[in-house]
């Protein structure tokens, strides 16, 4: 996330890349998509393909099932917590537009969020990078 945004005349022209759905989803399909290369190239086609269907074959669905969901989690996690700072963002300076007491009011409510932001936005960068490398590992990893 971004601490600020840049808005001109009622258009916006910068925002948090990763408060928009399609950044995330695409960053998140891009792990899923490395992942399976990394698994196919270090098991090989044969071994990789073959352990969608063990320990029972019948798994198959539910594997297919958990890579669209992991795709899914990962993007819509990150964006959610992106874009929801950035909505409180916007009613705080709605109510900082709306009087005089309402800027007394903003203004620390800003200065508080925006730390609180950038916290928040180093947190989800470690939770994406964490569960990217569980998902490569879970791929490359050979079961015993």
């Amino acid at each position: 996330g971004l601490p600020f945004a840049i808005v001109v005349d009622h258009t916006l022209w910068w925002k948090s890349p990763t408060a928009d759905p399609v950044v995330t989803l695409t960053l998140a399909a891009m792990v899923v998509a490395l992942s399976h290369y990394y698994g196919i190239k270090l098991k090989g086609a044969k071994e990789y393909g073959r352990s969608y269907f063990q320990p029972v074959g019948f798994i198959f669905p539910l594997k297919i099932i958990e890579e669209f969901s992991n795709t899914l989690t990962l993007g819509l996690r990150l964006y959610g917590n992106i874009y929801a700072g950035e909505i409180l963002l916007s009613l705080l300076a709605g109510l900082a537009t709306s009087s005089f007491i309402g800027v007394l009011a903003a203004a620390p409510l800003t200065i508080v969020w925006q730390g609180f932001s950038v916290f928040i936005g180093s947190i989800q960068a470690f939770i994406f990078t964490l569960l990217s490398m569980v998902y490569i590992s879970h791929k490359v990893s050979h079961d015993h």
